[in-house]
């Protein structure tokens, strides 16, 4: 599966020409869903910026600072929201109905990603050798090997430094990755992503026959990322882009 992620383009001159200019488009009366689509668009941020973005109808204010926001189909910054809520710029039909639609299941997850408290990463390659590694948020990293236990080890880092390793997780795959869990070898490994608060599972996440780009390489920069905490081989060296296995 293909994912194209489109950015939110809504005047003139920020990126449809088929519409008014931005002046143009001010109204006093606000969208009738406004509450659940300032909700929506607030609520998907994946890059704070320090910058600032000066207002296109009134100079002398700033609109906002460049954050990015994403839902994993569309993205679009906080000059869009600002925009939206100072104004009532109309928000682009398609994009519109993308967001009443999915506004429950959005904001459900949201919530579930509050109660994360710990991301497990298991490995189990073709071949038998089987592993996990789950990170805590207090900063405890736990690895076993789990083919005969013989092989496990507990480390301590900052749980500033935990919450720096699984936040891109949380953010990038629970919380943008809805599509229904399947399995599947990739690269000749099944890769599985479980979501804890305490011993509760809240959610996870498997691959796809012919993983799409985006999860695949998602979870690679994952594990890259990981082994640069832990002392051992998650199998990085293993996922060689393009060699999928159903």
């Amino acid at each position: 599966m293909k994912r194209d992620n489109k950015q939110v383009a809504y005047s003139y001159e920020h990126g449809d020409k088929s519409l008014p200019y931005l002046k143009d488009m001010i109204s006093e009366t606000p969208d009738p869903e406004k509450g659940r689509i300032m909700n929506y668009l607030k609520t998907h941020c994946i890059l704070a910026c320090a910058g600032i973005i000066r207002d296109e109808i009134n100079p002398e204010n700033t609109i906002g600072a460049g954050h990015i926001f994403s839902d994993g189909t569309y993205f679009w910054n906080d000059e869009f929201y600002n925009y939206v809520d100072r104004y009532n710029i109309p928000v682009p039909g398609e994009f519109r109905a993308h967001i009443l639609e999915n506004y429950e299941s959005r904001m459900k997850r949201h919530t579930l990603l509050g109660l994360v408290d710990s991301v497990e990463i298991q490995n189990n390659p073709y071949l038998g050798y089987k592993y996990n590694v789950r990170i805590e948020k207090n900063g405890v990293i736990r690895y076993r090997n789990n083919i005969d236990c013989t092989e496990g080890a507990v480390l301590y880092i900052k749980p500033e430094d935990a919450q720096y390793i699984i936040e891109p997780i949380m953010t990038e795959l629970f919380c943008y990755d809805t599509d229904e869990h399947g399995t599947a070898m990739i690269d000749g490994y099944h890769w599985k992503l479980i979501f804890y608060k305490k011993s509760d599972v809240i959610d996870e996440i498997e691959g796809w026959p012919n993983e799409d780009c985006w999860r695949y390489d998602q979870i690679k920069s994952i594990v890259e990322f990981a082994e640069r905490f832990i002392p051992k081989d998650l199998g990085f060296d293993q996922m060689n882009r393009g060699t999928f296995e159903a």
